[in-house]
């Protein structure tokens, strides 16, 4: 067809040769062929055109989702092959981020980070024992593609565990924009929206209410994650010298804290001690017992009001 037409648009372009300057109907007749034939050259050559265009973008929407399924992989292993660069290979060295949470309380908070803010969060994994990731991206959503510059929105199912517990899941729904680097996509920005649905360990919250003297009692009131939400603990502590040792009594529990600052829980049946920690006040005292004996399932640090 495309051959019949140049063939057709030839003979007209031999034709107006032979056309004379006081012709002019036939020269407005051969502009109106010249005129459709483009036309229709236009009509029959665009859907070729859009349909190169169309399986180029559907290559690079494959190569992108290959691409973040691997961010998937890499991210989930994290905890055991411990292999930062493999997770940094995937970012561009300037990128930046936003992350919206919202907690199991209501609450919210922002952070904006970058590459340097990455590499810290994956440093605390590393010093948390035995902790396992579950990163699940179940849906692509959207897929944006332009020139060397592209765009993705999905939605993950995340938790973070222990052993002895899960310390907290929920859903997000992250964004990218990446950029093509020589032959390799990196991320130069995400924004996270984080919503918790469940949180059994975390940061706890704790207001002291401190009597005077060295054996005036303490009372501690102490916020932890429970699930779907915070329960409220009070706790109280009774101090008493025991000739250089000072004893101390939270409920049913007895502590010792020697003179060397070690800190002891009796058993009482066997009045075996078990060493908790080394404190150097009162306050530290407490808040070491709330945080590595009373709630350590719970607490994986204390903020202090």
């Amino acid at each position: 067809m495309i051959k019949g037409l140049l063939d057709n648009f030839r003979l007209h372009i031999f034709t107006l040769d032979k056309i004379q300057v006081f012709q002019p109907k036939r020269i407005m007749k051969f502009m109106h062929h010249v005129s459709m034939m483009t036309f229709a050259l236009v009509l029959f050559l665009t859907p070729c055109v859009q349909a190169q265009d169309n399986d180029d973008k559907s290559a690079i929407k494959k190569e992108l989702e290959t691409f973040i399924r691997s961010f998937e992989k890499d991210y989930v292993s994290f905890p055991k092959s411990k292999d930062k660069e493999a997770l940094f290979s995937y970012f561009a060295p300037e990128v930046t981020s936003n992350i919206f949470v919202f907690n199991i309380s209501g609450k919210s908070r922002v952070t904006n980070s970058s590459l340097k803010g990455f590499d810290a969060y994956l440093s605390s994994l590393l010093r948390a024992p035995k902790v396992d990731l579950k990163y699940n991206i179940n849906n692509i959503a959207f897929t944006h593609i332009a020139d060397q510059t592209a765009t993705l929105v999905y939605t993950v199912d995340y938790e973070t565990k222990e052993d002895k517990g899960i310390w907290v899941k929920g859903k997000e729904t992250v964004s990218m924009a990446l950029e093509k680097s020589k032959e390799d996509w990196k991320i130069v920005h995400y924004t996270i929206l984080q919503v918790e649905d469940e949180k059994l360990k975390g940061t706890c919250l704790c207001e002291l209410f401190v009597a005077e003297g060295e054996d005036g009692e303490v009372i501690a009131k102490t916020t932890i994650p429970v699930g779907r939400t915070y329960n409220t603990k009070f706790d109280n502590f009774e101090f008493k010298m025991s000739g250089k040792d000072q004893l101390i009594k939270v409920g049913d529990v007895i502590f010792k804290r020697a003179s060397t600052g070690e800190l002891f829980v009796v058993e009482l049946k066997s009045d075996k001690e078990v060493s908790v920690g080394v404190t150097g006040s009162k306050k530290e005292t407490v808040l070491t017992i709330l945080r590595d004996y009373l709630y350590k399932e719970s607490c994986t640090r204390l903020r202090v009001k």
